[in-house]
């Protein structure tokens, strides 16, 4: 019998995070959960049960790195009194299926309108009051394939799925995505068929797809629920509010409010004003102003409460999302909050941020030994108004990383692009790519302006992408531009090589090749170069000079070092 090798992991780790420490190439984990019908990206969060059965599979034995296990029950179990509660309803589709015009219809709202181009770019949870004793919460999700860890975290939520199909269009590549996904967490499924008064509407054709899929409908002599719907006339829309209703006294739904409060984080920005604001929404308990809270390792004190109508609450029962002040930092969307003593917060936010810093410091190790065998680096800073929005775009650039251009994310965080951004990007020769976000820097401070250069602010995620696509592409396409070469006179012991410079500049900070017998055998970086024991930066034609280069010590007489940029 083959024992399994002991890893130590933080629960939620990332998919890269999770390659790295198994020292197994990305693509083949990702290969892995795709075996299991769940689509990942590079970037996205795995769950405990998730992570147990990767490792499993692979042959280790997990041991997970908790911070705490020191909370109380100040509750006794026989004291906790559970009360019905609503159902959290997920519509799912493909981009420009109907989503978030169905769910304008049922608020008798116009989100829509004000959404950049149109298009969903975050996660969404509203509280929708049908009737009086009726109420249900809604969660929209983005339906473009670059957001599937946002999705993951709307299915996490969810007790009731809608998956919405345009009657134009049919079943597509995001449709197939949220069905799989929603069959494997056996979430009931309400089938909506949208743009039924469409000229090229098709109902039936999507159902005779969904029947090649295993899938039948009711009337169609299957289990699911179907719902034919038109946002603009309202047809089929009532019926489709029964269907979900049935389902939930079905399901027979509960929670507590005798108990200490906690639930799930769903966004977090930053304002000028008011500092770290966060939706959330309340599974547990009631939340209370003044109430101290904690969600991974930020914490704070309840300052604020309010809603999407900016109505401002001393308190919040369970499963209504609100928006809380008082947070000292951004926690990550889908992480769980909970209420705690102010000394026991502080203790277990210590404990966490140890932990955090070692297994990061890992983590960075583990990189840096990869970005070692890269041949191109592309530092990037990102900044965004939300921290949804700042993972998808790090998933995206992490997926096109590629042999010939790793795009390294050297820093990522909620808010507007500030001085020591800039500074940051300086020190990095990184550029800063901000979504949603300003420039606020001090007019009267002195910043060099070509650093604005290097800034890029976009709208839509999609632009972000193209954008670097034409980058890699440049940097594939440009041959290396020799900036100056010089010939190996001498080899020493210790490793320090004496030359001469034949032509051009030999920089200390840029990339060098090595050639023996005109065939390149290196490609990396100079350590040192030295004259007259002294150490310098640059040497011009004519002169000699000892050089030490990064993990390289195989230089002989007569090779030739080449000093290049990458247009």
């Amino acid at each position: 019998m083959c024992l399994k090798k002991n890893i130590n992991i933080y629960e939620y780790i990332s998919v890269y995070d999770l390659s790295l420490l198994l020292n197994i190439k990305v693509n083949n984990i990702i290969k892995k959960i795709l075996s299991y019908g769940i689509k990942v990206t590079i970037n996205s969060k795995l769950n405990k049960e998730l992570t147990l059965l990767i490792c499993d599979d692979l042959g280790y034995k997990v041991n997970f790195i908790k911070s705490d296990d020191t909370k109380k029950k100040e509750y006794k179990k026989e004291s906790i009194i559970n009360i019905d509660r609503p159902p959290i309803v997920t519509i799912f589709g493909h981009v420009d299926h109907g989503k978030t015009s169905l769910i304008d219809y049922i608020r008798k709202t116009n989100t829509t309108s004000k959404e950049y181009g149109n298009i969903t770019q975050r996660m969404s949870i509203y509280n929708v009051e049908i009737k009086k004793d009726k109420r249900m919460l809604l969660i929209d999700t983005p339906g473009h394939y670059s957001f599937v860890s946002m999705r993951y975290w709307g299915l996490k939520l969810t007790d009731i799925a809608i998956i919405i199909i345009s009657s134009e269009s049919g079943i597509m590549e995001q449709t197939l995505e949220s069905i799989n996904n929603v069959k494997s967490e056996n979430i009931p499924i309400i089938f909506v068929f949208s743009k039924i008064d469409k000229k090229d509407s098709n109902v039936n054709k999507i159902k005779e797809q969904l029947s090649n899929l295993n899938i039948l409908v009711e009337d169609w002599g299957g289990v699911y629920l179907s719902q034919e719907v038109s946002v603009k006339t309202g047809y089929g829309i009532n019926e489709l509010l029964d269907k979900i209703f049935i389902i939930s006294k079905k399901l027979k739904l509960k929670t507590s409010i005798n108990t200490l409060s906690s639930g799930t984080i769903i966004e977090a920005t930053l304002d000028k004003r008011e500092g770290y604001i966060v939706k959330l929404l309340v599974k547990k308990g009631i939340l209370k102003i003044g109430d101290y809270i904690i969600s991974g390792i930020y914490y704070g004190k309840i300052k604020k409460i309010y809603n999407d109508n900016n109505k401002k609450f001393n308190k919040i029962y369970p499963y209504y999302p609100v928006y809380v002040v008082g947070f000292n930092g951004a926690p990550n969307i889908g992480e769980k909050f909970e209420i705690l003593n102010k000394e026991k917060i502080k203790e277990i936010s210590t404990k966490k941020k140890i932990l955090i810093r070692e297994y990061n410091i890992k983590i960075k190790n583990l990189l840096k030994k990869r970005h070692e065998e890269k041949k191109n680096v592309f530092n990037v800073i990102i900044k965004g108004d939300v921290n949804g929005s700042i993972d998808v775009i790090s998933d995206e650039l992490h997926n096109l990383s590629s042999k010939e251009l790793f795009i390294n994310i050297i820093n990522k965080s909620v808010g507007n692009i500030t001085e020591s951004d800039i500074s940051l990007a300086n020190i990095s020769n990184s550029i800063i790519i901000g979504f949603n976000v300003k420039i606020i820097i001090n007019k009267k401070k002195s910043i060099n302006k070509n650093i604005y250069n290097n800034i890029y602010i976009f709208n839509l995620i999609y632009d972000i992408i193209i954008f670097f696509k034409k980058k890699i592409i440049k940097k594939k396409d440009n041959p290396k531009k020799i900036l100056g070469s010089a010939k190996v006179i001498k080899v020493f012991p210790n490793k320090i090589f004496g030359c001469i410079v034949l032509s051009g500049i030999i920089n200390l900070y840029n990339k060098i090749i090595i050639l023996r017998n005109e065939k390149i055998i290196y490609d990396g970086e100079i350590l040192s170069i030295k004259r007259f024991n002294k150490n310098v930066n640059k040497i011009k034609k004519g002169y000699d000079f000892g050089i030490i280069i990064k993990n390289f010590n195989n230089l002989k007489q007569n090779d030739i070092i080449q000093s290049y940029i990458v247009n």
